[in-house]
């Protein structure tokens, strides 16, 4: 085996400490990387937990809030299908409002086991002018906690014209109480209007 001479092994040596120096940098670059993530994390987590605290603090008024308005939803009897009536309602606004619809597809009701409460959404395609849409949200929003719009999208394909068509989905939010049974009659026998007692 050669032995080094001196300017190899100061050489050898260099080569080991540039080595080190560099497998050290990539260990502090990750070893900072996972403390600033770590940093990262912790400050989302208090931002998490104030909000949480916030959310707590308000529960007593949220409770009452939810309350008065599950006190103005409509209240449907088990069991009824409802998505004709929904299909109506939305039919009777654009009518008031000018709005055509052209097309209408209500979606299966939907069930909010923690709120006690039923969703059923119509989707709708339109076409009309601005004056008919805005004229159809304003007679929506009369109607109150009852339906709310959403993914409200809208069209203006000829450009200038004053046409515009888009399509909308209609949320409607009520509960269910068991269906009202008819009373029953009992039959009895007449009275006699000869009311002497029988000896």
């Amino acid at each position: 085996m050669k032995t080094l001479n001196p300017r190899e092994i100061r050489l050898a040596i260099l080569t080991g400490v540039i080595m080190l120096l560099g497998l050290s940098y990539v260990l502090l670059q990750s070893q900072l990387e996972n403390l600033k993530g770590l940093n990262r994390r912790e400050l989302r987590a208090k931002v998490e937990r104030k909000q949480q605290k916030e959310l707590l603090d308000q529960e007593p008024e949220l409770i009452e809030q939810l309350s008065t308005i599950k006190g103005q939803l409509p209240r449907h009897p088990e069991g009824q299908d409802l998505k004709s009536e929904f299909a109506r309602q939305v039919q009777n606004l654009s009518n008031r409002s000018g709005l055509k619809l052209t097309g209408l597809t209500p979606d299966s009701e939907k069930y909010f086991e923690e709120l006690n409460l039923y969703q059923s959404a119509v989707r709708c395609t339109w076409s009309g002018s601005s004056e008919n849409l805005v004229s159809f949200l304003y007679r929506l929003n009369e109607l109150g906690a009852v339906a709310d719009i959403r993914e409200l999208r809208l069209r203006n394909r000829n450009g200038m014209s004053t046409t515009l068509s888009g399509s909308f989905v209609l949320d409607f939010v009520y509960s269910r109480v068991p269906p009202v049974e008819p009373k029953a009659v009992i039959d009895s026998p007449p009275e006699s209007a000869d009311n002497t007692p029988v000896p």
